[in-house]
This record gives structure tokens, C-alpha cells and sequence, in this order.
């Protein structure tokens, strides 16, 4: 079975330079593994709220996004705990962190809540 998989290292890059093309500004907070490290986003939508989302596959293998507190949003200290929680048990993990000030951003994948 061959994989298919994006190096890791590079779907992080291509994402940061999709995010400033759509005017959100997007950091690596943290590297993980270059070819395998697993992806972890936090969405700061300001005012509304944190999102946090990890990498994943679903049942059928395919990419979805796993949101990881509230689908409203938290404050920022409560998913920054939540991310350095994920990343004490995974130091392979990346972190990309997005502002999003007009709480317009859509992953590349579906959301799952499970």
C-alpha cells in the first residue's frame, strides 16, 4: 500500500501562506515531526472565542479536523492549557496558531466533534 500522505512540514507551510493570502495572519507556535508529525490549530477569533482543531482521519481514511474544546470557542488561556496538554503527550505535534479577526475560517477538511 503506498502513502499518500503530505509531509507534514509542508502542508504547515502551504497552510500558513494560504491563511496570509486570505488576510489571516498565521504562525508555527510549534514544530513537530517534519514528515510525520501530527497538526494542531488553534483559531483565535478574538473577541468570539479559540477554536482548536487536531488532524485526523476518519473511519474510511479520509483527513478530517477534530475540534478539540467548545464549538463556540474558549477563552485563549483555556485552549492554550489544551494545547500544552497535546503537546506534553506529543512533542511530535505542530501547532499553527491563525488570527482570524473576522471569524471566517474554514479548515480543509470536514469537523468532527468525536
Amino acid at each position: 500500500m503506498t502513502d499518500t500522505r503530505l509531509n507534514a512540514r509542508l502542508w504547515v507551510d502551504a497552510h500558513v501562506r494560504t491563511c496570509h493570502l486570505n488576510h489571516m495572519p498565521a504562525f508555527v507556535v510549534a514544530k513537530g515531526d517534519e514528515a510525520r508529525g501530527g497538526i494542531l490549530l488553534k483559531v483565535n477569533r478574538f473577541g468570539a472565542g479559540v477554536l482548536t482543531f487536531e488532524q485526523s482521519l476518519n473511519f474510511d481514511g479520509e483527513k478530517i479536523w477534530r475540534r478539540l474544546g467548545p464549538e463556540s470557542g474558549e477563552a485563549e488561556a483555556e485552549a492554550d492549557a489544551r494545547v500544552a496538554k497535546k503537546r506534553a503527550f506529543d512533542s511530535d505535534l505542530w501547532v499553527v496558531e491563525i488570527e482570524d479577526m473576522a471569524a471566517a475560517y474554514a479548515p480543509d477538511a470536514p469537523i468532527s466533534d468525536f
